[in-house]
């Protein structure tokens, strides 16, 4: 091996270990944001949400009306995010991915009129079900209770 693969595979290396910075926004994607906002009547009964990933456990939360929950966080394009809510309201409970897919926030949004790629994933809950929109009104009923 001749000096100048030497110097490169060391300038690599200074690169991808020394700068962590530089580490992240090289294999990290942008930047999504998951919100799960409270749309029942203000009289209903309480909203609980636990949402977590493999690797971030975000808590169990109790939503008011009009009010929200939301995390943000560098999508790997190579160890596939996934973050799941589970969501209780009155005697109903769901749970499902709220986000898996770099695109269209999770895979089988197969009736999605959602633009993408899309980095803003909002959810909200709704008595007659969860809808999934882009942040700007955009979106559709993603399952019902």
């Amino acid at each position: 091996m001749d000096y100048s693969n030497i110097k490169a595979i060391f300038l690599l290396y200074i690169f991808l270990f020394c700068f962590p910075q530089a580490k992240g926004n090289f294999f990290n994607g942008p930047t999504y944001h998951v919100y799960v906002w409270n749309s029942l009547p203000n009289n209903s009964p309480p909203l609980w949400v636990h949402c977590a990933s493999k690797d971030d456990e975000l808590g169990y939360n109790n939503i008011a009306p009009t009010t929200n929950i939301n995390w943000s966080f560098h999508a790997s394009m190579w160890l596939k995010t996934m973050f799941f809510c589970h969501f209780w309201w009155n005697s109903k409970d769901k749970a499902f991915e709220v986000f898996n897919d770099l695109d269209t926030c999770v895979k089988d949004a197969g009736q999605s009129n959602i633009p993408h790629p899309t980095t803003v994933c909002q959810w909200v809950v709704k008595e007659d079900g969860i809808y999934l929109t882009d942040g700007n009104g955009v979106g559709y009923k993603y399952t019902d209770w």
